[in-house]
C-alpha cells in the first residue's frame, strides 16, 4: 500500500504501475481540518475565512499545477515531477462534512470498537461541529 506523492515517485523512478486502487466506492478517503472545539465555536469569523481560503487556494492550484508542484516539491524533498503528478490526482475541493461523511466515520469507528482498537465506543457526531450556514 502506498499514498502519494511516494505513490507518483515510484511511477516515475521505476515504471511501478498500480495494481488496484481505492476507487470510490472501495473506500472512502478525507481529509479533515482539525480545530480546539472552544475556539471554533467562538471564532465562526476566523473558521469562516479559513474554509474560504481553502477553497480558494485548491481552485488556484488546480489552475496552477506546475508552479503549486514548484513550491512544494522542495519542501518533500521531492522532483517537481512527481510532486506534479501526485496533485493532478488530487481533487482539492474542500467542503464542510456532510452527515454521510460522518455516518462513514462512525461505521469505522464502530469497526475499530470492535475490534477492540479502541478502548470506548466513540460518538463521531459529538466530534463534528457543524458549518453555519
Amino acid at each position: 500500500m502506498i499514498w502519494d506523492p511516494f505513490q507518483a515517485a515510484a511511477e516515475k523512478a521505476t515504471g511501478a504501475r498500480v495494481l488496484a486502487d481505492g476507487t470510490p466506492g472501495v473506500v472512502s478517503n478525507y481529509q479533515y481540518y482539525l480545530g480546539e472545539r472552544g475556539f471554533v465555536k467562538n471564532n465562526p469569523k476566523v473558521i469562516e475565512a479559513l474554509f474560504e481560503d481553502s477553497v480558494a487556494q485548491g481552485i488556484w492550484l488546480k489552475k496552477n499545477l506546475r508552479q503549486a508542484a514548484e513550491l512544494i516539491a522542495p519542501l518533500q524533498g521531492l522532483p517537481v515531477d512527481v510532486v506534479e503528478l501526485a496533485l493532478r490526482r488530487y481533487e482539492f475541493n474542500v467542503k464542510p462534512i456532510t452527515p454521510e461523511v460522518a455516518a462513514d466515520q462512525q461505521r469505522i469507528a464502530d469497526t475499530f470498537y470492535a475490534l477492540k482498537l479502541i478502548p470506548k465506543p466513540i460518538k463521531v457526531s459529538d466530534a463534528v461541529v457543524a458549518a453555519q450556514p
